[in-house]
C-alpha cells in the first residue's frame, strides 16, 4: 500500500492504549499454557466498528517466532491462524501461513502485519489469533479493559491470569491492532 493510503487507516487496540516501550507485557503462547489442547484455542480481541461499513484491512500482532543465539537461527515454518468474527461468532474471514513472515526476528518482539482482503464489519467484531505454539504474542500484564478473550470451544472466555504470589486474578489483553477504513 501506498504510504497515504496507510496514513488513512484508523487503527483500533483492545490493551490501554500506552506505548508499547512503555507497556508491563510478557509473551505467551497458548500451547505453552494448555500443551496440545492448546492448538484449537485463540487469543482474542474484541473491536467495535468506527462507524457502519467499515472494513478491516490489516491486523498487526506484537509478537515473535523466536531465535536461537547460539546457532543463530531462526525457528522452521509452522501455521499460524487468523479469524475475523462478527459479533455472534460467526467467521467472515479465515486466513493462515507461516509464523516467520510476519514475526520474523533476532532482536525480540516486533509488531507484525497481516494484510487482509478489506472485510466489511459493523458493530462489534472479534480478531482471533491462534499462534498455534509457532509464536508468541504480546500481553499486557495489567490495565485489563475486558476486550481480551480466549477463544476456544465455539465459546468466548476472559483473558485472565492469576498471580501466584497473591492469587489475585487479573485480566489481561492481547497485544492485537486492527486497522481499516
Amino acid at each position: 500500500a501506498s504510504e497515504a493510503a496507510t496514513s488513512q487507516l484508523t487503527t483500533l487496540r483492545g490493551d490501554s492504549g500506552k506505548n508499547y516501550s512503555e507497556m508491563n507485557f510478557t509473551l505467551f503462547s497458548i500451547v505453552n499454557e494448555f500443551g496440545l489442547q492448546g492448538l484449537g484455542v485463540g487469543e482474542a480481541v474484541k473491536f467495535t466498528a468506527p462507524e457502519a461499513g467499515w472494513k478491516l484491512q490489516k491486523v498487526r500482532v506484537v509478537g515473535w517466532s523466536g531465535y536461537n543465539e547460539s546457532t543463530q537461527t531462526f525457528p522452521a515454518d509452522k501455521n499460524i491462524l487468523l479469524e475475523i468474527r462478527d459479533k455472534d461468532l460467526n467467521i467472515l474471514y479465515k486466513f493462515a501461513d507461516a509464523q516467520n513472515n510476519y514475526l520474523l526476528s533476532d532482536a525480540g518482539p516486533i509488531l507484525g502485519e497481516i494484510e487482509i482482503p478489506a472485510v466489511p464489519v459493523t458493530g462489534d467484531f472479534y480478531v482471533v489469533f491462534y499462534d498455534h505454539g509457532a509464536a508468541h504474542i504480546g500481553m499486557e500484564n495489567n490495565n485489563g479493559t475486558g476486550n481480551s478473550f480466549l477463544f476456544m470451544g465455539g465459546q468466548i472466555l476472559p483473558a485472565e491470569r492469576t498471580v501466584q504470589q497473591t492469587n489475585e486474578t487479573i485480566k489481561v489483553n492481547w497485544m492485537i491492532e486492527a486497522a481499516g477504513k
